[in-house]
């Protein structure tokens, strides 16, 4: 499958990133407040970055382009070296609530990092871009115990991991977007090695896909808090099915995308989960500070 230009995932109706602090450069800043305060967040670049793009590719107007470029020279700009020819984006704040210290790194970073870069390179003939997307993408081999972003389940399948702590969080989400730059990836470069380690990226969702299926809603993640989705990440996980069914052509990733999807509908389900929500908002109060 040839890599397009417009990235695979649809932020319409969920993110038209116009709540961010943006700097001179057109970078946004994410306030995350108290001593934190606005800090550059490479998830959030390149997904403004990715984000432009698809503008782009619809309007074809400049200023999109250079927004996206921008985003991609940020992030040539912030990697850092970091083991054996690989580039990490590190984070130098930490997130109570998971618990990462700075300075710590994220699948999702990686992988979503990739996918910007490598779309440049073939918009900009950047060969930086494309080296150093080649040196990013191998941290999600690397285990967590290793000072990587590689993460096990339960039964030993691979998960990229969006937060890699102990305990482990496994997110749903972190997974799947870090997937989706491998995907990126091997779509570039047809490399065997790049196609075997998007397989398993998929051939663990598919095996566990259950893990994060409460019978009304779904998990956030897998993290001892115990917590459900929000009705965003919701919609953000049936879009990720969908996509991944699209992809793939497996029956599962069907069933999964129409199965949330209902739920998202159903009275019950919504009378579940407001319920849960709230009393998982007073359980974790205060959690992580």
């Amino acid at each position: 499958m040839r890599l397009k230009l417009s990235y695979p995932f649809d932020w319409q109706g969920l993110e038209d990133f116009q709540s961010y602090d943006y700097d001179s450069a057109g970078l946004p800043r994410v306030d995350y407040g108290g001593e934190e305060g606005l800090r550059y967040n490479p998830i959030t670049i390149a997904q403004y970055g990715l984000y432009s793009l698809q503008l782009f590719g619809r309007e074809e107007r400049e200023e999109y382009r250079t927004r996206a470029l921008a985003c991609a020279e940020w992030l040539a700009a912030q990697a850092r070296a970091y083991d054996q020819g690989m580039f990490a984006w590190i984070y130098d704040f930490s997130l109570p609530f998971y618990g990462p210290r700075a300075p710590w790194i994220s699948a999702m970073a990686q992988g979503e990092a990739v996918s910007l870069l490598v779309r440049c390179h073939v918009l900009e003939h950047r060969s930086d871009f494309l080296d150093l997307a080649h040196g990013a993408i191998r941290l999600l081999d690397l285990p967590v115990s290793e000072g990587g972003t590689l993460g096990r389940l339960s039964d030993g399948s691979p998960w990229f991991e969006e937060y890699p702590t102990e305990p482990a969080s496994h997110v749903f989400n972190g997974h799947f977007f870090a997937l989706l730059g491998a995907a990126d990836w091997a779509d570039h470069t047809d490399l065997p090695d790049a196609w075997q380690r998007c397989e398993r990226g998929v051939a663990s969702i598919e095996k566990n896909w259950r893990l994060w299926d409460r019978g009304y809603w779904t998990r956030y993640d897998l993290h001892p808090t115990n917590r459900l989705a929000s009705r965003m990440y919701q919609k953000v996980h049936v879009r990720l099915m969908r996509l991944l069914a699209f992809r793939t052509a497996r029956p599962v990733f069907y069933k999964a995308a129409r199965r949330w999807q209902a739920m998202l509908y159903d009275p019950w389900c919504n009378l579940l989960w407001l319920a849960v929500k709230s009393r998982e908002k007073i359980r974790l109060r205060g959690y992580g500070q």
